[in-house]
């Protein structure tokens, strides 16, 4: 029966000599004998058991081991052959790894020569699910890409310092808020806020903040221990080694500190008063806040209250604020004087009040600003 097993080519797979893989091809040829003296061991423990067993009743035995219909005797026979082909050669192998591969080959091989198909698990998707899945593909690398765009947008930081000398450096954010950094300060804010959540920035030193408006992303200012958190108002702050002090001219600012995490509110005109060395915040009574502000404010182009005075005049004072070119289509325009206080307001709000005095319109375009009379036909 041996004999007819070799004659027939059942089980011995061809090896093809190469000399870059003799050694691997050693271990193929042993492991490959093995095989066979267990295959040879096994199918004659079945002409034992069954007094004969013909090649069909073999390849069928195999078939109903591959599609999971045989039985457990039949299972537990095949797993242990295939599995141990032969314990007690010792036959070597570099590792686990190898030894699992070599039995596959083999397993592969035997069910070729048998002539029996392994089925390959398919796994089929409705059309429905294969977009649905597209569709969660696409937005989840949309959504990624953009958090990612944003994150990256958010961490770049742009740090102004001033000069030693006595100067003010002005800066416009992303939002329109104007920060006039005062001589030896140092400010840290984002290139870009997000669309959402809050602004935030980081003072060293002393400035003055005019906050755009938006309720929907509160505005904080984080200085040493001191967090300033307003929604669009002005005020100041001056930090040192000692205190830190904050000014409101105009809206309501929320002050807390490390210690103080509910801290106090300030109104107009009201100041307060951080002590590092104690670790205090309260309000300070000032009795005349008039020359702290007018301190506070100077150098700046932070006082845009006009009496009687040119639209010309106005022009330059709100070019000069807001870094903008404005350009008046109608001449007649320069020669008309205002009375209003700017003071606060932003650059669309300053040209909505001026609009409705003069009867205009106005077109802005990027830093470029063109004022015309307002055609009343």
């Amino acid at each position: 029966m041996i004999n007819e097993l070799l004659d027939n080519n059942i089980i011995f797979p061809k090896l093809y000599i190469n000399i870059g893989k003799l050694l691997f091809e050693i271990n193929i040829c042993l492991f490959a004998i093995g095989v066979f003296v267990g295959l040879c061991h096994f199918y004659l423990n079945g002409l034992l058991k069954n007094k004969k067993m013909s090649e069909s009743e073999f390849k069928e035995m195999l078939s109903r081991y591959n599609n999971g219909e045989s039985s457990d005797a039949e299972r537990r026979l095949i797993d242990e052959w295939l599995d141990s082909p032969n314990p007690g050669t010792g036959i070597p192998f570099v590792n686990e790894e190898e030894r699992v591969r070599i039995k596959n080959n083999l397993r592969e091989s035997i069910y070729n020569k048998a002539g029996i198909r392994i089925k390959r698990r398919k796994y089929i998707f409705s059309p429905a699910l294969k977009i649905a899945a597209s569709v969660i593909l696409i937005a989840a690398l949309g959504f990624g890409g953009f958090k990612y765009y944003e994150y990256s947008e958010i961490k770049k930081y742009s740090v102004i310092e001033t000069c030693t000398q006595e100067q003010i450096k002005k800066v416009i954010l992303s939002d329109g808020s104007i920060i006039w950094l005062k001589p030896g300060s140092r400010l840290k804010h984002p290139i870009r806020f997000k669309r959402s959540g809050e602004r935030t920035v980081d003072l060293r030193g002393e400035a003055l903040f005019e906050i755009e408006k938006d309720p929907a992303r509160p505005f904080k200012v984080h200085s040493g221990e001191l967090t300033a958190t307003v929604l669009g108002t002005s005020f100041n702050i001056k930090a040192t080694e000692e205190n830190i002090e904050v000014v409101v001219l105009t809206g309501k600012v929320s002050v807390t500190s490390a210690s103080n995490t509910t801290g106090l509110v300030l109104l107009p005109e009201e100041k307060a008063v951080y002590i590092a060395s104690s670790k205090e915040l309260a309000k300070e009574i000032t009795p005349e806040i008039e020359p702290v502000q007018k301190e506070i404010i100077k150098g700046t182009e932070y006082d845009m209250k006009f009496s009687d005075t040119s639209m010309d005049e106005i022009i330059r004072r709100i070019e000069g604020k807001f870094d903008v070119d404005i350009k008046l289509n109608d001449p007649g325009l320069s020669g008309c004087v205002v009375t209003a206080d700017f003071t606060g307001q932003s650059l669309v709000k300053t040209l909505d009040i001026i609009s409705k005095v003069l009867s205009i319109d106005y077109k802005i375009d990027n830093k470029k600003i063109t004022i015309k009379a307002r055609d009343n036909k």
